[in-house]
């Protein structure tokens, strides 16, 4: 009976001497010829970079600039092109490559597509033969026979996770690091005590998010220009071949410019020039007071009532705003504009109930109005209150993630989005705030609009967050409840109806509905 024929391994085939000797020293000419790979200038700068044997490269980069598919083919060639080692006396098979990051499940699927892509272009080179001695499971990609041995691997570097490679050495070693900027100090210390011997290799990219940090430091005084032990290369995505010029445009336009902060960051791969952001100036709020009219009579505006449920106590206000609104993008002929024509209630000690009926009673005072309430703590009540009375209510919960795209890749959440498109509104001149005001309840608003402070995300992308109510009360910011308020419009998926055929007499008239809701203010500061 004929035996069935023994698997070579990867170690017995022929072919493999030839294939180390071209490759293990050149990362550049591995991605191109054994994975049919064009680089970017960027990406071959990195190739490059990674060559020496202990080296430590950080990249500070932009959106689309191809660092995923670049990790990909220098994991690829980790694994391919570093069978062994003789040190010590002693012969150590396989070479081993973590990959990590604060989410390392988004990180690791883009990268585990990628060396899928990169397997299947392998197959139709003169290369082929070395896919039948590896293979790429789900979270985990091993040479067959040494899978214990030989291998890349995902490693999470959340806050308060432990490292999966701690107390772990291997001769040929890279750990790769991406959204490292997000990456805890207490992660990278366990890295460095890993990181020892003459055939480790570190990797790490991010965007600038901070101006602090490991990978703050390796990009400043950590760096090889500095006199420290990092190769910093910085990935514009303006070069990159990876982006339409379509794309840039919409960035700029988006973002308010090259010169914004943000489009340096998200495009320009720079790092944040300031930890301490706040939402708007004095300036940009004070513009926004000045007597202007930005909606036309002859436009498809609409009425919007929005109220925010404080939790009374004399601590959180409760607060509804009027206000007259068209359009509903962010730029161009139908970025919405917003004139705010009352602010009506602004109150720490009215009661749901009362609240409620107020509410009810302005709705049933202006023409196709569409209300909104924040539905989270007492707001609950209060839309349940308005419900029972037949008033149709869009309840807001603006902790929830953002759906629309765009706005996913921007903000953390509904608030940021929110507070965000309200301050680009405000700087556009697309928001007028209400000229019936006192002196008083002016310098409020300005004292809330510049306290509210923000940061970019450190993991997950470059998102804006706006800094939670307990965080600003630890420093001594009050919770800025009439600007959330004035922010609610800008809430992702929030609509209006026209108010009609627009003659004002028809539709209430502006002037009434101001004159109704300076009688529910009167008193009331």
């Amino acid at each position: 009976m004929a035996t069935a024929k023994k698997k070579l391994s990867i170690l017995e085939d022929p072919r493999y001497p030839d294939f180390v000797a071209r490759y293990q020293n050149d990362p550049l000419r591995f991605a191109v010829e054994v994975c049919g790979f064009l680089p970017s200038y960027d990406q071959e700068r990195l190739f490059q970079a990674i060559k020496p044997p202990t080296a430590r490269v950080s990249v500070v980069s932009g959106t689309g600039t191809g660092k995923t598919s670049a990790y990909a083919r220098i994991a690829l060639w980790h694994l391919l092109c570093f069978p062994f080692v003789r040190y010590e006396g002693k012969v150590e098979v396989g070479s081993n490559t973590y990959i990590g990051a604060p989410v390392v499940t988004q990180v690791a699927d883009g990268i585990w597509k990628e060396m899928t892509d990169c397997k299947i272009a392998i197959a139709s080179g003169i290369h082929s033969w070395i896919n039948d001695y590896y293979e790429i499971q789900t979270t985990s990609v091993f040479v067959k026979g040494y899978s214990a041995q030989w291998f890349i691997k995902q490693v999470a570097l959340a806050k308060g996770q432990s490292v999966s490679i701690a107390g772990k050495h291997r001769y040929w070693q890279l750990i790769i690091i991406d959204e490292a900027a997000g990456v805890p100090e207490d992660h990278f210390n366990v890295i460095d005590g890993t990181q020892t011997q003459g055939g480790n290799r570190t990797l790490m990219a991010s965007q600038g998010v901070r101006n602090a940090g490991r990978f703050y430091d390796s990009h400043h005084s950590l760096a090889k220009k500095n006199g420290g032990s990092w190769t910093s290369l910085r990935f514009s995505s303006e070069r990159s071949p990876f982006v339409t010029q379509e794309w840039l445009k919409n960035i700029e336009l988006q973002t308010g410019g090259r010169f914004t902060e943000e489009y340096q960051i998200r495009v320009l791969g720079r790092f944040v020039q300031s930890s301490g952001h706040v939402l708007l100036t004095r300036k940009d709020i004070e513009g926004a007071f000045e007597p202007k009219k930005i909606i036309g009579d002859d436009e498809a505006y609409g009425y919007v009532i929005y109220a925010d449920v404080g939790a009374g106590e004399y601590r959180d206000e409760s607060v509804v705003c009027v206000a007259k609104v068209v359009g509903y993008g962010d730029q161009g002929a139908d970025a919405m504009r917003i004139e705010f024509l009352e602010l009506p209630i602004i109150s720490n000690t009215i009661d749901t109930i009362d609240f409620s009926g107020e509410l009810v009673e302005l709705f049933g005072k202006t023409i196709n109005a569409t209300i909104g309430v924040d539905a989270g703590g007492l707001g609950i009540s209060v839309c349940q209150n308005l419900e029972r009375k037949g008033v149709p209510v869009k309840r807001l919960n603006w902790g929830k993630p953002c759906f629309k795209k765009d706005y996913k890749e921007r903000f953390f959440n509904q608030r940021a989005c929110a507070m965000i498109r309200l301050r680009d509104a405000i700087r556009q001149g697309r928001v007028v705030l209400p000229q019936n005001l006192t002196k008083r309840m002016k310098e409020k608003i300005i004292d809330q609009g510049t306290r509210i402070p923000y940061h970019f995300s450190e993991a997950g992308g470059l998102r804006y967050v706006i800094e939670s109510k307990e965080d600003m009360r630890k420093e001594g910011i009050k919770s800025p409840d009439i600007f959330d308020c004035l922010s609610f419009p800008f809430i992702e998926g929030m609509t209006y109806m026209p108010a009609g055929d627009n003659d004002l007499e028809s539709v209430g008239d502006a002037a009434h509905v101001q004159q109704q809701a300076e009688e529910l203010f009167d008193g009331i500061e």
